[in-house]
């Protein structure tokens, strides 16, 4: 079981951006690893912070706050991503590129284990007055953030796996 996997699956989102946001209520992000004969792991966190500096809608989670469900699994998540020296998964996106309804494809960087890349993401963003509800997802593969996929007790988990995030925003 590749807590790998659990990568925070980290964290991802999506927003809209003519103005400053701040984030309205509570972020939750999760992950979806699969491994062999139907094996699944989920993990998930609501301490998740999204901030806007103007430029970039930023999506922050620290990877101590996600939970698989097993501890032991979970230990292993923190140790194969290094999260004593990179604690926090983040998703930065250029606010300018971003739609404030509807269903809409985006890019931006996503950090992990000290290592940057430029992802796709899907996400669909629903507006009321000033307050907008974001749900994305994307995929990934964690070998490109430099983290080796573990086999316990024979078992390893696949390295390409789903990050989503779902969080409202204010203007």
């Amino acid at each position: 079981m590749s807590p790998t996997r659990s990568l925070l699956a980290l964290t991802l989102f999506t927003g809209s951006l003519a103005f400053a946001w701040t984030q309205d209520g509570t972020a939750t992000v999760t992950f979806d690893a699969k491994g062999p004969a139907g094996f699944k792991i989920h993990g998930t966190s609501e301490k998740a912070a999204v901030a806007d500096d103007g430029k970039n809608l930023k999506v922050n989670v620290k990877l101590e706050d996600i939970d698989t469900d097993n501890g032991l699994r979970n230990k292993h998540m923190l140790e194969d991503t290094h999260a004593k020296d990179f604690p926090v998964v983040t998703l930065t996106v250029p606010t300018a590129s971003l739609k404030e309804t509807g269903a809409q494809e985006a890019t931006g960087t996503f950090e992990l284990n000290g290592q940057k890349k430029d992802v796709k993401f899907s996400y669909t963003s629903q507006c009321q007055g000033s307050v907008c509800e974001i749900e994305g997802s994307a995929p990934l593969n964690l070998g490109d953030f430099g983290i080796k996929i573990r086999s316990y007790l024979g078992v390893t988990v696949k390295p390409d796996i789903t990050v989503g995030a779902k969080f409202k925003v204010k203007k």
